[in-house]
């Protein structure tokens, strides 16, 4: 185990951010759960990469941001979380639209502002409404999907009320938020022999 990684968790307001958070944590979401708004609040866990090593990860999760079509001008997420951040968690609710298109100007505002470092981003759909609006949910994903292909981002979807549809996010997280180095950074020694 080495460093602590640091994840920011963003996306539009009430698309279940820190539901997902709670219930990998802790795994006590249920459906009759009380929520309330986030300002900001932090998670902590140790979450085994693919490779069985295990990585301690801090979860920054944020408050959420309102839909583009109440505000004026496009949102940006808060500067300070810019510099810090080792990768990033979008999240977008497949039964609001409008939650995803409030990713595409956050995700262009993050590449426009991150260091000269590696920075993960990875995106979660939240599948909070099963059933209803069958085909609203998935004209939400395929947008998704399309998307995350073209900026290269990886995609999953998710149910914050079973934490089993979590593991395989997070786990990719893990890996690949740290990937191993495949060169050592000593030089190599030669062992010779005395004639």
């Amino acid at each position: 185990m080495g460093k602590t990684v640091k994840i920011v968790v963003c996306g539009m307001k009430s698309v279940g951010k820190t539901a997902l958070l709670e219930q990998l944590v802790h795994g006590n979401i249920t459906a009759k759960t009380e929520m309330h708004p986030t300002i900001e609040d932090t998670y902590a866990a140790y979450i085994e990469s693919d490779k069985g090593s295990k990585e301690k990860i801090r979860f920054y999760d944020t408050a959420g941001l309102e839909p583009l079509q109440n505000i004026m001008s496009n949102q940006q997420l808060a500067r300070h979380y810019l510099g810090f951040a080792d990768g990033f968690l979008l999240v977008y609710d497949t039964a609001k639209p409008e939650s995803l298109d409030v990713l595409i100007p956050l995700k262009k505002d993050i590449e426009k502002n991150k260091e000269k470092k590696d920075i993960t981003v990875l995106v979660i759909g939240n599948k909070t409404k099963l059933n209803a609006e069958h085909q609203l949910l998935e004209n939400t994903v395929v947008k998704a999907s399309n998307w995350c292909a073209r900026e290269k981002l990886k995609h999953f979807e998710v149910n914050a009320m079973d934490r089993s549809t979590l593991f395989e996010a997070f786990v990719y997280l893990s890996s690949n938020i740290n990937p191993p180095q495949t060169k050592s950074t000593f030089p190599q020694l030669s062992i010779g022999r005395k004639p």
